[in-house]
């Protein structure tokens, strides 16, 4: 029976008879009673009817909460809890016990002052709201005033999720992990390296004081998102140095494996979606300040809350400032940048968002880092040492709008549209130096060279996407579909002045000091130009399929196309050559995606899947001048998913098997006529890159207060020689975080830490025996360079100081370990990981 109340909200009470058939008989026992269910597969509000019928309780809910959903069918003995969580397991609803004969439905994460569920709902930022325009994490004003150790969890993922829609963890058949807003926070994450540097799975191999290159399963990671719309290729491997800050995001999610849907042109070692904070509906201001070893500080505020119109119209403000200097000088950052966005429900069914940030970077870079001896030795160069100049500068300017339009038609069907313009300038002019050690002098056989920016380096990128989302019940099944397209615009101008060689030679390496090359030099006259464009497109079409209260089958494919083309000019004494323009094209290229996951039971679920991503073999051709196709990479899973704790704690285990098939390698049948030496002509599609292994991840609240998130990474790889395709991924990688807040009189602390710890990880390739200031004049002999097996520790202890203020003392690698976190080659590349260091932070919220 429903029944309407007030302010439309429509209560459904469904009350059993006194003696409800099925009832078991039993003695009295303190044990919970078991019922007989028989309950066939049908919509999640009628199945609920069906339970209060034949058990004999009375269950409470608002009913448009359960519009849409479908519940398992039920036969057999079960407790009403049991049958509870089996008939809600994929529905994102819990329930608590109102008195021993009431039971209430609500929105996993309601606000509640009783449950037995109390740690689900603490946790109630697991973005499992059925209000299209209620924000992740939004709490009510009760909620507002509570203590500062309010912990959140993410629990479920939308923008890498093949049905567009927000879903747990459990159900999706691939290898998602999400690093939450509170692990950044007592990590004193900054920037997207410092996630990534701590994320299962991801190594980061250093390519500069600003920007990394971050790997997974073997492959570069080349495919980012923005609160997952079309994919973005500006965060690594761009002419432009840095990654961007966390002020304006929440959380992190990290798909590895191949993004077969919405990754476009891409490696299949993984994707991340980087999801931006929103405006809350209620009035909140948080801020934010540390400072540690070597001279960094940071400081934060974020403010938010309603402007208007009963509610209607939300805003949010974040603002950072932060300064530091490197374990290694004369290296030093600083970094401002300012976020806003306004959020309005235009109509109880039309949400609008517009935002956008602006962000100042200004370093003294460190860009090639530390060389070895010529032999092939470790140096062991002083931690402290930065091979770089006083004058040196890179400074950065990146600006960012974006748009997003979301539609509900009723049901569960929406429209989502999203655009983001991207642009990013760079000025600069630093030196360095790439040369092996001499293992006799101690010198530095080849003089610095030195880059300039004749006008600002800049990359402008714009995407759109949009998706259709939704659900309906067809042959008694019940089908989830996303469908839509995307399209990214990319150009970057890169204009590049160069001296070679300049200044004093460098007799002994461990003497080196700046002050010996106090000028910059001259730029030689000449320039070279590198101006790129790039247009990609693709539409994608998915759905899942419900077979049975276990069982679910997702399938989907995308249709890409990709055009790049990069013209390389030179200019001298105002002549400008017509420049050599090189073009990739590849069109309506197919990546498809399948995937099941069958529940073993309310906690645990296996999973296989299949997912395509390519990637181009640059225009090259075959004898006779077609075009080699784009290589497949496919990656191929099985495991097992685990959640608890109403999806609070989520954990995995999966085997995976990668082939990145289909790249491009010389004919031999070719001779060198035929090849014109760099000409694109004439490959065949023979290569194939290799890389299996093992995940193993843990991540969320193991109990009220205590958090964790950890994983454990196997692999192997090779690349299509037969040689390490990334000899910089170690074998095996574990990676450790947890926070506890102390029990009773000590309940004001929270300890934890985290360990980093792998097996050894290396670099290989070629050196030239006798390097000149300008190439290379002898032969060229192998080398190899192990870093060996290492962890390292940290730790953090913090304090509640009321229920506004907190602080806390972090101490990173606590036995001041050394190592190297990226090897390079003899002349370079090689960077230190962080010596023992400090941070005293404090946190507010109001």
């Amino acid at each position: 029976m429903k029944l309407k109340a007030p302010a439309t909200i429509l209560w459904s009470f469904f009350i059993a008879a006194g003696c409800a058939p099925g009832l078991i008989v039993a003695a009295p026992s303190t044990e919970p009673a078991k019922y007989d269910f028989k309950i066939d597969g049908q919509p999640l509000g009628t199945a609920l009817q069906a339970l209060a019928k034949q058990s004999g309780v009375q269950i409470v809910f608002f009913s448009q909460i359960t519009e849409g959903l479908r519940a398992p069918a039920l036969e057999g003995q079960f407790t009403v809890s049991t049958a509870l969580e089996l008939l809600l397991a994929h529905s994102r609803l819990t329930f608590r016990l109102i008195n021993p004969k009431t039971i209430e439905i609500r929105a996993l994460g309601a606000d509640s002052s009783q449950s037995q569920y109390d740690a689900a709902a603490k946790s109630g930022k697991a973005r499992a709201s059925v209000d299209p325009h209620k924000r992740p994490g939004e709490k009510t004003a009760a909620q507002n005033s509570a203590a500062l150790d309010e912990i959140v969890v993410n629990s479920t993922a939308e923008g890498l999720v093949a049905t567009r829609t927000e879903t747990p963890l459990r159900e999706i058949p691939q290898t998602i992990s999400l690093i939450s807003q509170e692990q950044v926070r007592q990590q004193n994450d900054t920037d997207l390296a410092d996630v990534l540097k701590n994320a299962v799975g991801i190594t980061v191999v250093e390519s500069n004081s600003l920007s990394s290159r971050f790997v997974s399963r073997a492959f570069t990671i080349t495919t980012f998102h923005l609160d997952g719309g079309a994919a973005l290729n500006s965060f690594s491997n761009t002419p432009i140095y840095g990654t961007p800050d966390l002020g304006e995001y929440d959380h992190v999610e990290v798909l590895r494996g191949s993004d077969a849907l919405f990754g476009g042109l891409g490696n299949p070692g993984a994707s991340v979606n980087i999801v931006r904070k929103r405006p809350l509906a209620s009035n909140e201001a948080m801020f934010s300040a540390y400072a540690g070893s070597w001279n960094n500080t940071r400081a934060e505020a974020d403010v938010t809350g309603p402007l208007g119109f009963d509610g209607a119209l939300r805003a949010r403000l974040d603002v950072v400032f932060g300064d530091k200097d490197y374990f290694f000088k004369p290296a030093s950052f600083e970094r401002k940048k300012v976020f806003g966005v306004l959020e309005c429900d235009l109509t109880t069914r039309t949400l609008l968002t517009v935002g956008g940030s602006y962000q100042w970077d200004d370093a003294v870079p460190f860009v090639n880092g530390l060389p070895f001896y010529a032999d092939g030795s470790d140096a062991h160069l002083p931690r402290s040492m930065a091979l770089a100049f006083n004058w040196s500068r890179y400074d950065t300017r990146t600006r960012e709008y974006y748009a997003q339009l979301q539609q509900s038609f009723g049901g569960e069907w929406k429209l989502k549209l999203n655009t983001t313009s991207l642009d990013t300038a760079a000025s600069y002019g630093y030196g360095g130096f790439y040369s092996p050690i001499d293992p006799i002098t101690k010198a530095l056989p080849v003089l610095p060279f030195a880059f300039f920016s004749p006008s600002p380096n800049t990359q402008d990128q714009f995407v759109f996407d949009g998706t259709l989302t939704g659900s309906f019940d067809l042959f008694g099944r019940r089908f989830d579909v996303a469908a839509g397209g995307d399209y990214t615009h990319f150009k970057g101008d890169v204009p590049l002045q160069t001296t070679l060689a300049f200044g004093p030679a460098v007799n002994n390496v461990f003497t080196f000091n700046p002050a010996a090359y106090p000028d910059p030099p001259a730029p030689f006259p000449a320039s070279i130009r590198s101006l790129a464009t790039t247009n990609q497109s693709g539409e994608f079409a998915s759905a899942r399929v419900y077979l049975t209260g276990a069982l679910s089958v997702m399938g989907g494919a995308r249709l890409s196309s990709n055009r790049l083309s990069n013209t390389v000019s030179s200019s001298f004494g105002g002549l400008t050559s017509p420049g050599l323009t090189v073009e990739t094209k590849d069109h309506n290229k197919v990546t498809p995606f399948v995937g099941a996951t069958y529940d073993l039971n309310a906690h645990y679920s296996l999973y296989a899947s299949y997912a395509d991503i390519y990637q181009s073999n640059d225009g090259v051709s075959k004898v006779g001048g077609a075009y080699l196709p784009p290589a497949d990479g496919i990656d191929r899973e099985v495991g097992i998913k685990g959640s608890w704790r109403n999806g609070a704690l989520n954990g995995l285990l999966v085997l995976y098997d990668i082939e990145q098939r289909g790249l491009a390698v010389r004919d031999p049948s070719t001779s060198i006529v035929d090849q014109q030496g760099f000409s694109p002509c004439c490959f065949l599609t023979n290569g194939t890159n290799k890389s299996r292994g093992v995940d193993a991840e843990l991540n969320g609240e193991l109990a009220p207060g205590w958090l964790i998130g950890t994983g454990y990474t196997f692999n192997i790889n090779r690349n299509l020689d037969g040689g390490d395709l990334s000899s910089a991924t170690p074998r095996h990688l574990l990676k450790l975080w947890s926070s506890k807040e102390l029990p009773g009189e000590l309940q004001r602390w929270t300890i934890g830490g985290s360990v980093q710890a792998q097996s050894s990880n290396s670099a290989d390739g070629l050196i030239c025996d006798q390097q000149g200031q300008v190439g290379c004049f002898g032969s060229q002999q192998p080398f190899r360079d192990v870093q060996g097996s290492f962890a390292v520790i940290n730790l953090r202890a913090g304090y509640q100081i009321d229920a506004h203020w907190r602080a806390a003392l972090s101490v990173n690698n606590v036995f001041d370990r050394i190592y190297y976190q990226t090897i390079g080659t003899l002349a370079g590349g090689s960077w230190y990981g962080e010596p023992r260091g400090f941070v005293l932070r404090i946190d507010g919220r109001y």
